[in-house]
């Protein structure tokens, strides 16, 4: 086996453009990120052969004095190992020194989504905006964000009641709208939709075919759901800064786009709805993904159950008999 020479700026190089076409494009933007903003910089110098435990904690250590996040450096940790344990299979070093390293691990975020009343109170200030619409489905379905702004009218069945999500929106370096399948089998899913939701989608549907024929714009099963009444599509920043703009006329402040997603599952959950369906209607990997996000609703939950237990076994228990006084 041979160690290797070049330098670990070198060999990230031909990494990177190795995995360019194995990944989807957003995952290689993010690993090309943290190679050359943070990873390069503290470490790009050493040689790849040379490069030890040591300098690699020191480099986290550096950054973290930098000011950097935890969940920055926790990151850039995994992304070197992953590309130092191809050097290992390529036979370009013998072992992988990020495994003898202890990456920082960021805080887990706690999670404050908006209750059913802030929900209301954040639809009602939207319903007279471009965006009504869009949070309608997001807060109704727990769809993400790009993957709401991916969808076509042919991916809606308003007859079946059903979302068929199956690509998600990406804008590349440059303003390029891509689309991308679901990182995991398990993101490409249908999802059933509330009587309410039809009904909004209908009228959405409805609306659009009366603006196109105004305003000269083709609409059909191949047009984006949601876009503006102009016919331009709504893109992934413009909706996220017009919903912070929402919550605060709202009255409302520290939501993102993303915390309908979570509310719709917390409310889910709250209210009896087994976590394997709320898992399938996330389009997480694993029931324990969904168990471990909203591990905040775990207690009452758990208070819950204890609760149905103990009822439903006094309502199945015998009636107890007496025993006889002995004199």
């Amino acid at each position: 086996m041979l160690t290797s020479a070049i330098s670990l700026q070198e060999y990230l190089a031909q990494w990177l453009a190795n995995v360019k076409n194995r990944v989807r494009p957003s995952t290689y933007d993010g690993y090309e990120g943290l190679v050359r903003v943070h990873i390069i910089p503290h470490l790009g110098h050493i040689r790849l052969g040379k490069l030890t435990p040591d300098h690699i904690s020191r480099g986290w250590d550096t950054m973290l004095k930098e000011g950097k996040s935890a969940s920055v450096v926790e990151h850039a940790h995994l992304r070197l190992s992953k590309a130092l344990t191809d050097a290992v299979k390529r036979q370009l070093i013998y072992r992988n020194p990020c495994q003898a390293v202890s990456a920082p691990k960021a805080d887990k975020r706690e999670l404050h989504p908006p209750d059913a009343q802030a929900i209301h109170r954040l639809l009602e200030t939207a319903r007279d905006t471009d965006y009504y619409e869009l949070l309608h489905t997001a807060f109704y379905t727990g769809l993400r964000r790009n993957e709401a702004l991916a969808l076509r009218w042919r991916d809606l069945d308003l007859n079946e009641a059903t979302i068929s999500v199956g690509r998600s929106l990406y804008r590349a370096k440059g303003g390029q709208s891509l689309y991308q399948a679901p990182k995991t089998a398990k993101g490409r899913r249908l999802v059933s939709l509330t009587p309410s939701s039809v009904l909004v989608l209908r009228a959405l549907r409805e609306r659009q075919q009366t603006d196109g024929l105004l305003q000269g714009h083709e609409v059909n099963d191949d047009s984006l759901v949601f876009r503006y009444r102009n016919g331009n599509p709504m893109l992934p920043r413009a909706v996220s800064g017009a919903f912070k703009k929402l919550v605060h006329r709202a009255g409302l402040e520290g939501y993102r786009f993303h915390d309908t997603r979570h509310a719709h599952a917390t409310l889910m959950l709250r209210q009896g709805v087994h976590p394997k369906i709320v898992q399938e209607r996330l389009g997480h990997a694993k029931v324990g993904t969904t168990l471990d996000i909203y591990s905040h609703v775990t207690p009452g939950l758990q208070q819950a159950a204890a609760l149905r237990f103990d009822e439903g076994l006094a309502i199945s228990a015998p009636e107890a008999v007496a025993e006889p006084v002995l004199g």
